[in-house]
C-alpha cells in the first residue's frame, strides 16, 4: 500500500498545480499576433493585387491570340478595337455598321479587380487571315505602380511580359 500512497500523493500535487495561462499570458499573445498581421496585412494586399493584374494580362493576352485564330479559321480579317474604360471588341472588318461582334470584353475597373488603366497603342488594328496584324499592338495593364504589356507583332505573335 505505501507504492498506492505514493502515487495518490504525487496526483495530488499535480492537481494542485493551477493549469491554463493567466489573462496578461493571454493578452501579450493577442497583441502580438495583432502586431505580426498589422505589418504584413499591406505586403498580402500587394501580393493580391499583383496576382488579380497578372490574371488580366492573362486574359488579355488570351483574347488577343483568339483574335489572330479566329481570323485564320473565319478566312476574313478581324478588327481589335479599344471601346473605353477597360472595354475592347473584336469583330468582322466589315462596311456596315451591322459587322459581326466575335468577342467583347470589359474588364471592369474597381478596387476589387487590380486594374487602374488598360491602354491600347494604337486603339484599332486589323488581324488578316494569313495572322499577319496592320500594325504592332502595345496594351499596357497598369495598377498600384505594376504594370504588365502585350504586345501583338505585326506577324500576329502575342507576348505577355
Amino acid at each position: 500500500m505505501t507504492q498506492q500512497s505514493g502515487i495518490d500523493s504525487r496526483l495530488r500535487q499535480v492537481l494542485r498545480q493551477p493549469a491554463g495561462f493567466t489573462l496578461i499570458e493571454m493578452l501579450l499573445v493577442i497583441v502580438m499576433l495583432g502586431l505580426l498581421s498589422a505589418m504584413l496585412l499591406p505586403r498580402v494586399s500587394r501580393i493580391t493585387t499583383h496576382a488579380k493584374l497578372n490574371e488580366a494580362a492573362k486574359v488579355i493576352a488570351g483574347d488577343m491570340e483568339q483574335a489572330v485564330g479566329l481570323a485564320a479559321r473565319l478566312r476574313k480579317p478581324v478588327v481589335i478595337r479599344y471601346v473605353s474604360g477597360g472595354k475592347y471588341t473584336v469583330r468582322d472588318r466589315a462596311t456596315s455598321p451591322a459587322d459581326t461582334l466575335r468577342l467583347s470584353r470589359d474588364l471592369g475597373f474597381g478596387p476589387d479587380q487590380g486594374v487602374d488603366v488598360v491602354a491600347f497603342t494604337p486603339t484599332s488594328v486589323t488581324v488578316y487571315p494569313n495572322g499577319l496584324v496592320s500594325a504592332s499592338l502595345l496594351v499596357r495593364v497598369t495598377g498600384d505602380n505594376f504594370s504588365r504589356h502585350i504586345t501583338v507583332s505585326p506577324a500576329g505573335l502575342v507576348r505577355l511580359q
